[in-house]
């Protein structure tokens, strides 16, 4: 019974071993907020390749227990070479139904890593851009929140898979 449990903890500890080095962080950026997200304010990345990129885009929001909602709207654009490729209006949740907030983190401060694209190639003749907005509003509301509580940052995470190659 002691050698199954051992068996199991040691395959899951390799596994895990396994799948950390297999994909890296290609690239990573946050834009903090002082006292929420402006609508006013959209987080922009900018970034050159040195080579070209096959992998996964997701989106990082750090929030804290001011954040008043169970989900969060957001519009995602990627620019190539200041041309948009991609508008995605997206949608997260980030609490569960007894009002818990999702991701990591301690204390009150979370941070959902929020899958955006997947085997997306980027070339490194390109220069690329991503920008995100909140698009957040209160029921019976037409216009947006003019600044979205709670929000600490909000990141980009390009990580690629080695797996690919």
């Amino acid at each position: 019974m002691i050698i199954r449990k051992a068996n199991k903890f040691l395959m899951i500890f390799f596994s895990l071993c396994f799948l950390a080095c297999s994909n890296y962080v290609w690239y990573s950026e946050f834009k903090d907020f002082k006292n929420g997200w402006p609508l006013s304010d959209p987080a922009i990345f900018s970034y050159s390749a040195s080579s070209d990129f096959k992998g996964n885009i997701y989106i990082s929001i750090r929030n804290d227990n001011y954040y008043p909602f169970s989900n969060i709207f957001l519009i995602a654009s990627l620019l190539e070479n200041g041309i948009e490729i991609s508008n995605d209006t997206l949608e997260y949740k980030m609490a569960d139904k007894s009002g818990k907030f999702l991701g990591k983190g301690f204390g009150s401060v979370k941070e959902s890593l929020l899958f955006w694209k997947e085997n997306i190639t980027l070339t490194s003749n390109s220069k690329y851009s991503v920008v995100i907005k909140h698009a957040m509003r209160k029921n019976d509301s037409e216009f947006g929140m003019k600044t979205l509580p709670g929000i600490i940052s909000v990141g980009i995470n390009m990580i690629e898979n080695k797996q690919n190659e």
